[in-house]
């Protein structure tokens, strides 16, 4: 199924795409059990958080069990800027896809360029002819590029500057995974974000995690404007301009204070404060 997606597949107008979150770091995982699944209702058909490798969850989801059903997955690659596969999640992709052969293939798909930290590129896992890749595919379809440092030269977080070098880039990310994911997937796999080789601590990864996955399972019961605006403060781009009346009656309507929006502090505050409860 391509093109525009048919509303039997919507949930609040979103497409009903499951999200497995997968990571080894226990901590991880366990925040995300902490700040997601009390987000929504009927969660267990829509998000599953996996502690483990991605080995293990594949083998999961080659059984075919209720947990993982579906048949179209897109999968995140949280990597470099160049689309080399030498560590972390990306260590997994390359290791399970077939070794250094898919990684040139990868890298040939990203035009062997530059790709700007904050980018999305998506690369069709049907267009590769390597013999492991084919084998071990199973149902996952897409790659979604999304660089997070340049280079894993050095960390990118700086406890001086948490929301620039930590909250942000991460939000950016998962934003990004999430708008790009192709409309002919039923799930959309997503490791976390920044917490290797980027050095952002769960705690901080977590909490832009969390709030872009529940802004974006909102759907239309909050509008594109409002959502904007969400996304303006929680980042700490406080710009009147962008805050219009329509949206500031749309806050009332979903009981947001619009006083504690403005004043939004993202190393103190919780996100429950600027996301609407769940209707």
């Amino acid at each position: 199924m391509t093109g525009s997606v048919n509303k039997r597949y919507l949930l609040n107008g979103v497409k009903r795409m499951r999200i497995i979150l997968c990571d080894t770091n226990e901590i991880v995982t366990n925040l995300w059990r902490e700040s997601i699944p009390q987000a929504y209702k009927q969660n267990d058909k829509y998000l599953c958080i996996h502690h483990g490798h991605l080995q293990s969850l594949m083998n999961s989801m080659r059984k075919g069990d209720k947990i993982h059903h579906g048949h179209s997955y897109a999968i995140v690659s949280p990597g470099n800027s160049y689309g080399y596969l030498g560590g972390g999640f990306d260590k997994a992709l390359y290791d399970y896809f077939g070794g250094k052969p898919f990684e040139t293939w990868f890298r040939n798909q990203l035009g062997g360029r530059y790709h700007t930290v904050g980018s999305a590129t998506v690369i069709d896992l049907q267009q590769c002819l390597e013999e492991k890749t084919i084998k071990y595919r199973d149902g996952i379809r897409y790659i979604i590029h999304v660089p997070t440092v340049v280079a894993p030269s050095a960390p990118i977080f700086d406890p001086k500057n948490p929301l620039k070098t930590g909250f942000e880039p991460v939000f950016n990310a998962m934003w990004n995974a999430l708008m790009h994911a192709p409309n002919d997937i039923d799930g959309l796999i997503i490791p976390g974000l920044c917490t290797g080789y980027a050095g952002v601590p769960p705690t901080i990864s977590c909490k832009s995690m969390a709030f872009a996955l529940r802004l974006y399972m909102m759907g239309d019961l909050i509008s594109k404007e409002l959502k904007n605006v969400l996304i303006m403060y929680y980042l700490r781009y406080p710009f009147e301009p962008f805050f219009p009346e329509n949206c500031k009656i749309e806050c009332q309507k979903l009981g947001i204070n619009i006083e504690k929006l403005k004043s939004f502090n993202i190393e103190e505050d919780a996100v429950e404060i600027i996301i609407p409860k769940r209707m």
